[in-house]
């Protein structure tokens, strides 16, 4: 019993200084907090515990993906003093002044791209050392993209391919990228232009002089967009056909009265002179193939009949180059 003696006198001590400390619960947002470039953004953070004469309040800042355990100092209340550290002393108020009721949140004024990074909202009050005492939050500033940079080559021979990019240094969420050929009387084979929406990349394979001219690359997100342009100058010869794609309504009645599938059309007879066509099928919507003769060359010339079954006239939607072996 004397060797228990030390030992009940110790935990009875231990007891009385520390088995009457409440826990210090924490409560912040799970999710990340976000608010667009500009406006004010309140970062919550609440707490239950007794607050006494050695209650404390910090907060401390991570800037971007900085870990939280290089945070650095930004809000510290103790001894009903309020001290603001740091560059965001200007932007920082306490929601509720003193924040001894629970009610540990604070405003951000006027937030920038540089104040997006991880807040540490911390509460001690001892002798109260259980519970969570700290809880993380997540900013993310909404910004619209800034002006995007064009960039590549702008000079190339005919059948080299070329590489153009397209960035914008800012914007959250991530920018998208679109490019397009402005001004353009001949459309661009798809198939040889492959862009990256994501990295804002055009690659053009095998181009051909239908491709010079002014590109276009516009960066948006769902709070604004911009655009850069870059123009590209094809030189050179091209040892093949040039090709059309044409699309025209065509009645039936007009097609099956032309004898052995010849006709004639004004348009054609001012430009072209006479058209072989061939119908693969009178139902709308199929394709139908003719050679067109511009002497002394030959393209090739493809149709649709539309539902309508109206001669309308040759009218043309669209045309592109196509690089085919003479």
């Amino acid at each position: 019993m004397a060797l228990l003696g030390p030992f009940l006198i110790s935990l009875l001590l231990f007891l009385l200084f520390f088995g009457n400390g409440a826990c210090v619960e924490v409560t912040v947002p799970s999710d990340p907090v976000m608010q667009q470039i500009g406006s004010d953004v309140e970062l919550p953070c609440h707490y239950k515990t007794s607050v006494d004469k050695n209650f404390m309040l910090e907060w401390r800042f991570a800037p971007g993906s900085t870990s939280p355990d290089h945070g650095k100092q930004m809000v510290y209340f103790t001894n009903n003093v309020l001290y603001k550290p740091g560059s965001q002393s200007e932007q920082i108020s306490l929601i509720q002044d003193p924040p001894t009721l629970g009610d540990a949140s604070i405003l951000l004024k006027n937030i920038r791209a540089s104040d997006a990074g991880t807040y540490i909202c911390d509460v001690n009050n001892p002798p109260d050392f259980y519970g969570t005492s700290s809880g993380l939050i997540q900013l993310t500033v909404l910004m619209p993209p800034s002006a995007p940079v064009c960039q590549g080559t702008t000079s190339a021979s005919v059948g080299s391919d070329v590489k153009l990019t397209c960035n914008s240094s800012e914007g959250v969420p991530a920018p998208v990228y679109s490019w397009t050929l402005l001004d353009s009387k001949v459309a661009v084979p798809v198939s040889n232009m492959v862009q990256n929406d994501r990295t804002g990349s055009l690659i053009l394979r095998n181009v051909s002089l239908a491709f010079a001219g002014t590109y276009q690359c516009v960066s948006s997100n769902e709070l604004g967009q911009h655009n850069c342009q870059i123009t590209l100058h094809v030189t050179g010869k091209e040892n093949i056909q040039t090709h059309f794609l044409l699309r025209f309504p065509l009645t039936l009645s007009q097609v099956m009265s032309d004898s052995g599938g010849w006709c004639s059309s004004p348009f054609l007879s001012r430009t072209a002179g006479i058209v072989r066509r061939h119908l693969q099928a009178h139902v709308a919507g199929m394709t139908a193939w003719s050679a067109v003769t511009f002497p002394p060359k030959r393209y090739l010339l493809i149709y649709s009949h539309w539902h309508v079954f109206e001669l309308l006239g040759w009218q043309e939607i669209n045309h592109y180059v196509v690089r085919l072996p003479q």
